[in-house]
């Protein structure tokens, strides 16, 4: 999965090296300042206090390669750097004498040959007159009243170096901010370019996916598919991979300034990382599982939400507010624990580094602190230490949220993989064979079976051919299969057995663009886009203009209605055309598919939600749109049905009876039974045994 990630970065993979190559400056940028600081307290704060070499005044340029000499009392002095200088004596000038300043009974003394990392006990005049300073052991060493002169020659040296210290200090933390601004602004774009693609290949798979699939997957679990789990991959693109390069330059930087500084200190502040090894194992295996927990948590909040929000009209109705807010509420624990069971392992994990970390800290001031007194380490050490150390566990206390976006991510990773994986069943042939134009309309159905599932049979042996430009009807109870005849045409599912052919053609053979191109479909349950009037009827085609457009419109009566509007044919629709009433969204459906002007009409239940007068508008419009091309038609009305060239009438996924709406009658068989049914009644059609119009003698139903 990790690989399959990666190739979607991999066209920005100069984006994202130059990423990366900021993050060496900006490591740098925050690993320089603590040295600055630790320079700035050893060499400049009391910087006159360290040994330095002396030299008669006339050879102050034998000095000048440890530094610029500074003349006073007829001598050159010069501060020794930190290091082998300080006790090699062969790297110093002939005659030169090493000497420090100290403070003593409250003034400054020049005391000559004094070893490094010792301080005298006190100052104090000897028999001969001279001025000695008195080590811890007993030792006394020469030592004379420092030169003013000197003092505030030195002095005014480091008030130099602290300026020097501090542009340097502002420079890395404005070059450091520059570089960060720009690496962000550079992963935020390649991050949305990346999801960009990401999103663009869910949504077209989707669209290619067959109905089948919509059936088993709740919308909602979809949407947080291609929003939220993509997203999540959007932070591990954006945020982690460079930042975790990031971190890891930092640790490295980090202990190699320190190991450069102090081996002692440095292994000391390492003492913990063995524990935080443990913890981080420990961490790992239970974040992944809580954020997997919780993102299916998610999915079904989102599903079941989409689903109530859609269905708001039918819970009122029913009065199911009550009942539907309590599942809701159960949908919103489940969440509510998932995402805190997750708080709880990132709440442990990050202030267990914390204390880590707060750990090495104090046993280096411990320790650093021991080591300053006996002068085996200076005070700017151990103070650059302190903060190198906060710096390395801050990386490692992020790791907590680092990971926590990782696993997130690869969670999300999964269930966008797992749609992008899933077969696209209906799919076009490898060489599809072309439809040739004019398309005639003529079907044939070839010994088809069908099942939804496994071989629970909806179609069994179905045959029957349609020719080009007739009018079929097809009739039966609920669950009879007519639905589904019409829906096979269109490839949303495909035969298990048979062949359905179009222009004698098996329609697996062509592309499906071109076999749904070639036939309308009106269904019972119309879906309108947020779009304009206009739109609905086009759906954005460019080669239908809007002149026919206008003429589908006129040709289902709807034009009068529209051209009262103040906008007419740019009037926006709400939701799913919620501002039209069920009549006229059927009536705009109508004219959508005739604007494709298709070769075959389906109309699958189009006349069973609107009144009478309007039933009489959609067929005067179908009778005209009929003209010329093949139509099918599913309808529970005689109305609708009567005037069919052929009407096949369906029982039990199987065809019983073929002709026209006299012939059948004359045969007084199963369509007969059906038509006395309905214009009997149902409440009539009940006392001759049919329940609520629900059973398969319970008339011309769907």
């Amino acid at each position: 999965m990790t690989l399959r990630l990666m190739r979607y970065a991999r066209p920005h993979l100069w984006s994202l090296t130059a990423c990366v190559a900021l993050a060496f400056g900006i490591v740098a940028a925050d690993l320089v300042r603590p040295y600055l600081i630790k320079t700035a307290i050893d060499d400049h704060i009391g910087g006159y206090r360290k040994p330095m070499l002396s030299l008669p005044a006339d050879r102050a340029e034998e000095l000048r390669r440890f530094g610029e000499p500074v003349v006073a009392g007829g001598r050159a002095y010069v501060r020794v750097p930190s290091g082998g200088a300080q006790s090699d004596e062969t790297v110093w000038p002939d005659g030169a004498v090493p000497c420090r300043i100290v403070e003593a009974e409250g003034r400054a003394w020049l005391v000559e040959r004094l070893p490094s990392g010792t301080l005298p006990v006190r100052v104090e005049r000897g028999e001969d007159g001279r001025v000695y300073a008195v080590l811890s052991d007993g030792r006394r060493l020469s030592a004379s009243e420092a030169d003013a002169a000197l003092l505030d020659a030195l002095k005014r040296r480091d008030a130099a170096g602290f300026v020097t210290v501090g542009a340097q200090f502002l420079a890395a933390v404005l070059i450091g901010a520059a570089l960060s601004y720009v690496q962000n602004v550079e992963l935020q774009r390649t991050g949305q370019r990346i999801l960009q693609v990401i999103r663009q290949q869910l949504f077209d798979h989707l669209s290619r996916l067959p109905v089948a699939y919509y059936d088993r997957h709740p919308v909602g679990r979809i949407v947080v598919r291609v929003t939220q789990d993509t997203e999540a991959l959007n932070q591990l693109y954006s945020q982690v991979i460079v930042h975790l390069v990031k971190d890891v330059l930092v640790l490295v930087g980090i202990v190699a300034v320190m190991l450069h500084m102090s081996v002692r200190l440095s292994l000391l502040s390492f003492a913990v990382l063995p524990l935080l090894l443990a913890m981080t194992l420990a961490y790992r295996s239970t974040v992944r599982q809580a954020q997997r927990r919780m993102r299916t948590v998610l999915a079904r909040l989102n599903a079941f939400l989409a689903e109530n929000l859609s269905g708001m009209k039918t819970i009122q109705l029913f009065v199911r507010e009550r009942v539907q807010a309590e599942a809701f509420g159960r949908h919103s624990e489940d969440f509510y624990r998932a995402g805190m069971w997750n708080t709880i392992v990132n709440s442990v994990f990050q202030p267990a580094i914390g204390f880590l970390g707060n750990a090495a800290v104090a046993a280096l001031v411990w320790y650093g602190g021991v080591q300053v007194l006996d002068g085996s380490a200076t005070f700017g050490v151990v103070y650059a230490f302190t903060h190198y150390v906060r710096q390395f566990f801050q990386p490692l206390m992020s790791l907590a949220e680092k990971y926590n976006q990782i696993q997130t991510a690869m969670v999300g990773a999964e269930r966008i993989f797992e749609t992008l994986d899933t077969p696209v069943t209906v799919a076009d042939p490898p060489k599809p064979k072309p439809l040739a134009r004019p398309v005639r309309g003529e079907i044939e159905f070839d010994g088809v079976w069908f099942a939804y599932r496994d071989e629970e049979w909806v179609l069994k042996d179905i045959r029957f051919r349609v020719e080009p430009g007739e009018t079929v009807a097809f009739v039966g109870a609920s669950g009879a299969g007519k639905s589904s005849v019409l829906q096979l045409i269109n490839r949303f599912y495909d035969v298990q057995r048979g062949r359905i052919l179009l222009d004698g053609i098996d329609i697996r053979d062509l592309k499906t663009a071109d076999l749904r191109r070639a036939i309308g479909v009106v269904q019972q349950d119309v879906f309108l886009f947020a779009g304009d009037l206009l739109f609905n009827v086009t759906l954005g085609d460019p080669s239908i203009t809007e002149e026919q457009a206008i003429e589908a419109v006129r040709a289902v009566g709807l034009a009068p209605f529209i051209e009262r509007l103040p906008q007419k044919y740019a009037t926006p629709l709400g939701e799913r055309g919620v501002n039209l009433s069920a009549g006229q969204r059927q009536l705009l459906a109508i004219a959508r598919a005739i604007a494709f002007r298709p070769a075959v009409l389906v109309l699958d239940e189009a006349t069973s939600n609107i009144d009478t007068e309007t039933e009489r508008l959609v067929q005067q419009a179908v009778a005209r749109a009929s003209r010329g091309r093949t139509t099918l038609i599913v309808a529970h009305r005689l109305s609708t049905i009567r005037n069919a060239d052929r009407i096949i009438v369906m029982r039990g996924g199987r065809i019983v009876e073929i002709g026209d709406h006299a012939q059948l009658m004359a045969k007084n068989g199963y369509y007969a039974q059906l038509v006395r049914a309905s214009e009997t009644g149902y409440a009539r059609g009940a006392a001759a045994g049919v329940v609520g119009g629900r059973t398969e003698n319970e008339g011309l139903k769907a």
